[in-house]
């Protein structure tokens, strides 16, 4: 098994497990025997209602109502139409009077369908109903969405309070019914998933060209992107590696701080690194007390201090194959001015900073798979004609991956949610100078479209932005125990 990999991470994690599960199994086999005596007490508390039920019936006379399953039947001529409860019309033509008979004896629907109608007149019912059943469920879903005091809906479009000039695309209303059936009777606003989904449509609502928001979530959910609790999405791309001096200090301490946090959930904070004789890294969680003996054998720092000085212990590490004069550094922002890449979604393959799912072949583009972070805000567009790629203006640079790790979000036990935390503090930083210079920039373009959105509706979606962040960094952190 190779050191540092996934299936290593994924084993010590399993271990640290184990004695809970022994602990849990033990708790369950409890609750197993008290619910097996609860049912046999139920088993004769229903056996005795039963049969005073049943004794009860017995003086009650039966009377059977025998529901016509239409309203009317007629035969004209040769058509026979049937109308259904429910206002349905069923037409059939060269019937005869043995037909007529048929329906008027019939009981049910079902066997008036057969009756009178032709395969695709049932299928056609059948998708009506469904469609139908569809709109309902979705109603039933909007007025709980207006409810919860963060939507408005206006017009049969939904709005997020910050933001009432742009409506949410289809998929993400869905997205946000489903949570709140999900959470039912909880506080579902307060939940990672529900944090996750707001903040990513505000950012959309941040993004200058309104075309390439209301592409973003459809195209992030037909390649099954992951977005992290902060709004922003992750994605692939390949870089080309220069050999830099401490290139391989730099994706160890990448490789651990990503799967600390992403796969065991733990505090980066809580752990050292450390360089072994042979030149080979290493790293050890904190002595719960005392002195650190282990920083006299090669310590190297902590691994969260050591991943935010990444940017600073590279040079010329990463570039493009491309130029090849980029200058790409693990854990830093790479960007452009936003007039200065190509927002037209008809076009494929034009300026921008070029990320993608794992359905885009991203072979021939460098030596080096990595994993980025995008802010929603910054995406310049989703070409039409390409599977699983779009343009942005802006990326993080958030660890390099091996090629047995390539489509490492694919794996269901990494979990991104805390993952983004250094990028959204960049994205932060005077985020609202940052945003009225993208609108600036985007009346420059040749090509956009400037949405109806005002002054004071951009400054309402960015207080919210900020004031989310503070409430999820006053959360209680869990550490290592």
């Amino acid at each position: 098994m190779k050191l540092f990999s996934m299936s290593w991470f994924k084993t010590e994690k399993q271990l640290e497990l184990e004695a809970l599960k022994v602990e849990q199994q033990k708790l369950k086999n409890k609750l197993l025997e008290e619910q097996i005596k609860d049912f046999q007490e139920d088993d004769e508390r229903e056996e005795k209602e039963l049969n005073w039920l049943e004794e009860e019936m017995r003086k009650v006379p039966i009377q059977i109502v025998n529901e016509k399953p239409y309203k009317s039947i007629k035969l004209t001529n040769d058509v026979l139409t049937i109308i259904l409860q429910d206002g349905s019309i069923l037409s059939k033509p060269n019937s005869n009077q043995q037909d007529f008979q048929d329906a008027r004896n019939a009981e049910t629907e079902e066997e008036l369908l057969k009756i009178g109608s032709s395969v695709e007149g049932i299928e056609e019912k059948k998708a009506r109903e469904k469609e139908f059943q569809k709109n309902l469920a979705l109603s039933k879903g909007i007025s709980v969405l207006e409810d919860s005091g963060d939507f408005i809906v206006k017009d049969g479009s939904v709005y997020m309070k910050e933001v009432e000039s742009r409506s949410l695309p289809t998929l993400l209303v869905n997205q946000f019914i489903l949570l709140f059936d999900k959470y039912e009777g909880l506080d579902v606003q307060e939940t990672d998933e529900y944090q996750s989904l707001k903040k990513f449509w505000l950012k959309c609502c941040l993004n200058p060209n309104a075309q390439s928001a209301e592409d973003l979530y459809t195209f992030l959910s037909n390649h099954h992107f992951k977005i992290d609790k902060h709004g922003n999405f992750y994605a692939y791309r390949r870089v080309v590696s220069k050999g830099a001096e401490n290139q391989k200090l730099v994706e160890f301490v990448s490789n651990a701080y990503t799967k600390v946090k992403a796969v065991w959930k733990k505090s980066p904070k809580n752990y050292n690194i450390y360089q072994k004789v042979d030149g080979d890294f290493f790293f050890m969680p904190l002595p719960n007390g005392g002195y650190d003996f282990t920083k006299d054998i090669g310590w190297k720092g902590n691994l969260e201090a050591l991943y935010l000085d990444l940017p600073n212990m590279q040079e010329k590490a990463y570039t493009s194959a491309h130029t090849g004069r980029e200058d790409y550094r693990v854990g830093e922002i790479v960007s452009m001015p936003r007039q200065y890449g190509d927002d037209n979604n008809t076009i494929s393959c034009s300026k921008g900073f070029h990320a993608a799912s794992k359905e885009y072949d991203y072979s021939g583009f460098g030596d080096t798979p990595i994993l980025v972070i995008i802010n929603p805000m910054d995406v310049l567009a989703v070409p039409l004609n390409e599977v699983g790629k779009l343009r942005t203006s802006r990326w993080f640079f958030a660890a390099t991956l091996d090629n047995e790790e390539q489509y490492i979000l694919d794996d269901d036990e990494f979990d991104v949610t805390d993952l983004g935390d250094v990028f959204e503090e960049k994205c932060l930083s005077d985020i609202e100078t940052y945003v009225k210079n993208s609108f600036a920039e985007e009346v420059q373009r040749h090509t956009f479209s400037i949405p109806q959105i005002s002054a004071s509706e951009l400054t309402s979606a960015i207080h919210t932005l900020e004031k989310m962040k503070a409430a999820i960094s006053n959360r209680i952190e869990v550490v290592w125990d």
